[in-house]
C-alpha cells in the first residue's frame, strides 16, 4: 500500500510552456500549440491569486488547457507567483496592471485588436475589472466560478466579514497561504479533513483514485500568501463592503462599471461550489448588458468544475466549442 504511494511522483504542468514574460512576481506563459493554424483570437487565463494556476493543467486526464490546446486556440496564462514579505504593499490595481501589460504585449506579437480574457475565482474578479475599465481589449469574456456578489450566507463570506484584515497583515506582514488553508478548511471541516482521508484509506487500492488525490492534494496545499495590502483591500472593499456589484469600486480613480460588459460573456457555474457558490455569479450574470451571454453549470463544487472527468464530458465540452466560435 505504501509503496503504491511512494511510486507516484506528482509532475503538475502537463502541456509544454514558455515564460514569456517575468517582472518581478508575476509571470507571462505561452503554451506550445497543439496544431498548426490557431484560432485566430488569442486566449489568456488568469487564474485566482491564492493558488497556483496549474489546476488548469493539473495532469493530462483533467487539463483543461490541453482541451484548449487541442481545439486550435492559442493559449496564454498569468502565474502570479509567490509573494515574499517584501511585497507586502502589492496592491489590486497591479495586478490589473499586469493583466494590461500582458494584453497589449499579445495584441502586439499577434497583431490583434483583442483577446479572450478567462478569469477563474478571484482571477475572474480580475478579468471583470479589466474588462469594465478595458472593454475594446476584450473580444470575449470567460468567467469561472467567479466572486463578483460577495454578500451570500456560505461559511466562507461569513468568516471573510468577521475578519478584521489589517489585523491580519499587522501580524503576518502578508496572509500566509497557511492562514488562507485553515480558512477553507473551516467551510466544512468533516468532509475536508476527516472524510477525505478515510475515503484514501477505503480505496487505497485504486491507482486512479490514489493518482488523482495526490494530485489534488499537492495543489491544495502549494498555498502562495497574498500580499498584505492585496489581503486588506479585497476583505474589506469586496466581501465587506460588497462595492463591485454595487458599481462603488475604483482602480486608480477609475470606477469599475459592470454595464461595460457587452462583449460575449460565458460564465461557469458549479452548483455545489461552497467557495463561490452560485450567488456569487448569477447576480452578474443578470446585471451584465452583453446580447451574447450564456450561463453552463454542473452539478460539482468548486475545484470539480475543472478537475472533474463529468465536467470535462459535459461542461467543458459546450464551453471550448462556445469559444472556438468566437475565436475564428
Amino acid at each position: 500500500m505504501l509503496e503504491s504511494l511512494r511510486e507516484i511522483e506528482v509532475k503538475p504542468w502537463s502541456c509544454e510552456y514558455e515564460i514569456v514574460d517575468e517582472d518581478w512576481l508575476f509571470k507571462l506563459l505561452h503554451f506550445k500549440p497543439k496544431k498548426k493554424r490557431l484560432l485566430k483570437t488569442p486566449i489568456l487565463i488568469a487564474y485566482a491569486y491564492i493558488n497556483r494556476p496549474y489546476i488548469l493543467d493539473l495532469h493530462e486526464r483533467v487539463s483543461v488547457v490541453r482541451r484548449m490546446l487541442e481545439a486550435g486556440l492559442d493559449v496564454w496564462m498569468i502565474d502570479w507567483g509567490y509573494p515574499k514579505r517584501a511585497d507586502r504593499y502589492y496592491e489590486i490595481a497591479d495586478y490589473v496592471d499586469y493583466i494590461d501589460y500582458c494584453v497589449e504585449k499579445i495584441k502586439e506579437e499577434r497583431k490583434v485588436d483583442s483577446v479572450t480574457l478567462h478569469g477563474y475565482c478571484l482571477g475572474a474578479t480580475l478579468s471583470v475589472i479589466y474588462s469594465s475599465l478595458y472593454p475594446k481589449n476584450v473580444r470575449n469574456l470567460v468567467v469561472q466560478a467567479p466572486p463578483i456578489n460577495f454578500h451570500t450566507d456560505n461559511t466562507l463570506a461569513v468568516w471573510a466579514r468577521n475578519v478584521t484584515p489589517e489585523k491580519v497583515s499587522r501580524a503576518l506582514g502578508n496572509a500566509s497561504g497557511d492562514f488562507l488553508n485553515i480558512a477553507f478548511l473551516l467551510v466544512d471541516p468533516i468532509r475536508l479533513t476527516v472524510e477525505k482521508y478515510q475515503a484514501l484509506l477505503d480505496r487505497i487500492d485504486d491507482p486512479k483514485f490514489v493518482h488523482d488525490f495526490l494530485y489534488m492534494d499537492h495543489w491544495i496545499f502549494d498555498s502562495p500568501a497574498i500580499p498584505g495590502k492585496v489581503y486588506e483591500e479585497y476583505i474589506t472593499r469586496w466581501y465587506h463592503r460588497n462595492e463591485l456589484i454595487r458599481g462603488e469600486y475604483e482602480v486608480r480613480g477609475r470606477k469599475v462599471d459592470l454595464k461595460n460588459i457587452t462583449m460575449p460573456t460565458l460564465l461557469l457555474v458549479a452548483e455545489k461550489d461552497h467557495i463561490t457558490p452560485p450567488e456569487c455569479a448569477k447576480p452578474f450574470y443578470e446585471l451584465i448588458p452583453s446580447k451574447d451571454k450564456l450561463m453552463l453549470t454542473v452539478n460539482k463544487g468548486h475545484i470539480g468544475l475543472t478537475v472533474s472527468s463529468a465536467a470535462h464530458k459535459t461542461l467543458w465540452s459546450e464551453a471550448i466549442r462556445w469559444i472556438v466560435e468566437r475565436s475564428k
